[in-house]
């Protein structure tokens, strides 16, 4: 599978297998981030991975999963990621390093799909609970959390014109894309 080919299949999950994802690849992704563009190459983000099934029944309650799927913003019971990737900086890393963390979290998110590894990634976050449940220094905010693990669900892209709201129709996700043609300007808009 081609770049263009992992791009347009790759969905986001939120229905997860109970299987752990191998460790080795969990660093393969973070390596994948380590080594991708940024800013004035200030590489301001720092990765904590979580794979302890304690320490992640602490955090998956801080997480919201979903604002318009029915099941909204808590994991289904039986179907809870069994990663995640968090992704951190410094407070005064400044205002471009939210572009290194899209960046980042991409790489992140395709490396995993290469892998057979399910993802999603989240900012509806309680970002002061996880940062003191995970230790992380007062100098540094939590920005993003990625779930990871083996896809419970084979999510579809449908094609649309205005609709965006995903929704699951007989336990399928449906993900709307606005069309090409809708979004794209040539040379003016």
């Amino acid at each position: 599978m081609n770049i263009e080919e992992a791009i347009k299949q790759k969905r986001t999950i939120r229905l997860f297998k109970q299987d752990k994802p191998d460790y080795e690849i969990l660093e393969k992704c973070v390596d994948a981030a380590r080594v991708s563009a940024s800013a004035r190459n200030s590489q301001p983000i720092e990765y904590i991975i979580v794979d302890n099934s304690d320490i992640l029944d602490k955090l998956l309650p801080l997480i919201n999963f979903g604002g318009f799927i029915s099941e909204g913003k808590k994991p289904r019971k039986g179907y809870e990621p069994k990663a995640l990737i968090i992704l951190i900086a410094k407070k005064d890393a400044g205002d471009y390093y939210k572009y290194d963390v899209g960046i980042a979290s991409q790489n992140i998110t395709l490396v995993a799909y290469e892998n057979n590894i399910g993802s999603c990634m989240m900012g509806a976050i309680d970002r002061e609970k996880i940062k003191k449940t995970l230790n992380v220094p007062d100098d540094y905010i939590v920005d993003l959390v990625i779930a990871l693990g083996k896809a419970a669900e084979q999510p579809k892209t449908e094609e649309t014109n205005d609709n965006i709201e995903y929704h699951r129709d007989n336990d399928v996700l449906y993900v709307p894309k606005r069309r090409l043609e809708n979004i794209l300007h040539r040379n003016k808009f």
